[in-house]
């Protein structure tokens, strides 16, 4: 199983909440530079993203630019969600048909917690992933600690 952690893209702070956060210019333009490249050499099949408007509108240019795979709003994807249940939950995924090649479109601190949960066995040194990066990982079965970090993908 291949899961992609994608940080959503650069967001601005002038919005009514938190929620609505909206990617910046820069960000929407960053985010495609490294997404163009990153699908040159893969293809996901489903896209599951946080509903707040900045990972709405990145797991969006990423299905274009992806040639458009199922978009999955998912609850459970957002900064405050616990990384064990996300874990739990892609275990429940596993061996589903078309989650062979998934990415999860998500904030910090979650993401950086996954990925070192999903990587090391636990949460000690999350993952400083920034705005718009991209972690690839690996995993025979996702469950903590058994995945590989590929590389982290970068705008630039």
């Amino acid at each position: 199983m291949h899961i992609y952690l994608l940080r959503h893209g650069e967001a601005g702070y002038n919005a009514p909440s938190d929620r609505l956060r909206p990617l910046t210019e820069k960000g929407k333009q960053d985010l495609d530079t490294m997404l163009r490249v990153f699908s040159a050499e893969h293809k996901v099949s489903r896209i599951y993203h946080s509903p707040y408007l900045r990972t709405c509108q990145t797991a969006e240019r990423f299905s274009v630019i992806q040639g458009r795979p199922e978009l999955v709003s998912a609850d459970l994807l957002v900064p405050e969600a616990l990384p064990q249940q996300v874990v739990d939950w892609l275990g429940e995924l596993a061996g589903s048909a078309g989650t062979e090649n998934i990415a999860l479109v998500t904030h910090q601190p979650l993401i950086g917690y996954l990925t070192c949960l999903l990587t090391e066995g636990h949460t000690r040194r999350p993952e400083p992933l920034l705005p718009g990066q991209l972690a690839e990982l690996d995993a025979d079965f996702p469950a903590a600690g058994l995945a590989r970090l590929i590389k982290v993908w970068r705008a630039g």
